[in-house]
């Protein structure tokens, strides 16, 4: 009887356990799983996205990170237009500021899809209704990174090939043994006309040289001419000075021309400083004038009385 007892003790204990268990494992059930959310209240909103690839019906609609909802089914093609709908719930003490975006994102690049809700700035003056349609845009991924991947693979393979085409042409034509010597004659070519006119320039140098002092000798040349030009001048002006004073009875040449007794007193000391000298000067012109005069009335001849 004792043992009985104890075992049926024992039975009760393991079943009471187990149940509690069971229990413990219902409630997380219910807290974390979809199970849960069967007992709250949604309201409904569509929104519209030009691209929703990846969202899946019950796919999670956060806001600020946090579950305000779910995707209630999948993408739908837009009646009119291009896009699709999708259909949201979110929980009924939800409110969501107007103006929020709604966007599909991932978590990181191979993540699941997910509907992101950004809220604006700013105290929210009114909230969105229920049953509205909104407008969503789409974040880029990694499937489109991928098919944007692949067209700019497909324009680089077309760019290669131009670059090839090119090259290849430049090869054959541009860069052709003929046009190769053509430019190697070119450069020598070009290189002698070089030392040809450095050489030029050297001759040219001299011939400068030669140009300046000659142009600095003519600039003398013309310095003394106009000096002499100018004494020149000077003469003329005195000579002129002189004659219009000898027209004018002014002067020691109009004397000379008028006073006929002045002129030969200066004939007879010139004739006696030229016979005599300075030192030996004697007055011998008198003498040979008295003499001349003396012997003159001897030499005339008489005219006949009959002519």
């Amino acid at each position: 009887m004792v043992t009985s007892h104890s075992e049926r003790s024992l039975e009760l204990k393991v079943g009471a356990f187990v149940l509690a268990g069971l229990g413990i494992l219902a409630a997380l059930v219910v807290q974390f799983g979809r199970l849960g959310e069967g007992f709250k209240t949604y309201y409904g909103l569509t929104v519209r996205f030009s691209d929703a690839s990846g969202l899946l019906k019950g796919s999670d609609v956060l806001l600020a990170g946090a579950k305000i909802g779910h995707v209630s089914g999948g993408p739908r093609l837009v009646q009119a237009g291009q896009g699709v709908e999708v259909p949201l719930r979110i929980y009924d003490y939800v409110k969501i500021p107007a103006e929020s975006k709604f966007t599909v994102v991932s978590s990181g690049l191979l993540g699941d899809r997910f509907v992101a809700v950004a809220m604006p700035p700013g105290q929210p003056s009114s909230y969105i209704a229920k049953d509205s349609m909104i407008e969503g845009t789409r974040e880029t991924g990694l499937d489109d990174l991928t098919r944007e991947g692949g067209l700019l693979v497909n324009d680089l393979r077309a760019t290669v090939q131009n670059v090839n085409t090119t090259i290849t042409r430049l090869n054959d034509q541009a860069l052709s043994p003929e046009n190769m010597e053509n430019l190697k004659a070119s450069v020598e070519h070009l290189s002698e006309a070089t030392a040809a006119l450095a050489e030029s320039s050297k001759k040219m140098d001299g011939v400068l040289d030669k140009s300046d002092a000659t142009m600095a000798s003519a600039k003398k040349a013309a310095d003394d001419v106009q000096l002499a030009i100018a004494d020149a001048r000077k003469t003329i002006q005195a000579a002129t000075d002189v004659i219009r004073e000898a027209a004018d009875g002014k002067g020691l040449l109009a004397t000379l021309l008028t006073n006929q007794e002045l002129a030969k007193d200066l004939r007879a000391l010139v004739s006696n400083l030229r016979t005599h000298g300075v030192l030996f000067y004697r007055d011998s012109a008198a003498k040979a004038e008295a003499k001349a005069a003396a012997e003159r009335p001897r030499n005339t001849p008489r005219r006949s009385g009959g002519r």
